[in-house]
């Protein structure tokens, strides 16, 4: 069993589902794709890389010599800063998992507003259906405080139901 959460910290509350997802999934056939992640550690480590570069030719050489080459590479380095950030804004919002099973792709976001009890789930298709649903958390969690596993597959499963007739 896992530990218990305060309930009354929609935050903690969403971070414990969201935590959970991948397993629930996992056992309704779904198998989670990182290509957001991958993309995201791409983008990343290419801003990694130019940083050190800059910071190798500034060790090497001498100043005057490798200004031009360090002003290109600022400029880029802001540059994939800006695709980085783009990405994260618009791209990956805020999806939590990706996956995939024998018929379709799926992407779940999540969110929260702030003192209501509610979880707000979006599902998303590979045909672009969406379908957002919203979870009152005292129907998976205890008294307690702990996650009725059970209760909260059987509500993914029956969103994924809606989104599967929806797209009928």
């Amino acid at each position: 069993m896992s530990k218990p959460v305060n309930v009354y910290s929609i935050s903690e509350v969403s971070q414990t589902l969201n935590e959970n997802l991948p397993d629930v999934l996992g056992r309704l056939g779904y198998t989670e794709t990182f290509e957001l992640v991958d993309q995201k550690l791409l983008i990343g480590y290419s801003v990694a890389g130019v940083a050190a570069i800059s910071f190798i030719i500034d060790k090497q050489f001498v100043h005057k010599d490798i200004v031009k080459y360090q002003q290109y590479l600022v400029g880029f380095y802001c540059g994939l800063s800006v695709i980085f950030w783009l990405f994260k804004k618009y791209v990956e919002k805020s999806v939590v998992y990706s996956g995939k099973n024998d018929t379709e792709t799926i992407k779940v976001k999540t969110s929260y507003e702030d003192a209501k009890p509610l979880y707000t789930v979006t599902l998303i298709s590979n045909n672009k259906k969406t379908f957002v649903s919203t979870l009152e958390i005292n129907k998976v969690f205890n008294k307690e405080g702990y996650l009725q596993s059970e209760l909260f597959m059987e509500w993914v499963k029956q969103q994924l139901a809606t989104l599967s007739n929806k797209r009928q």
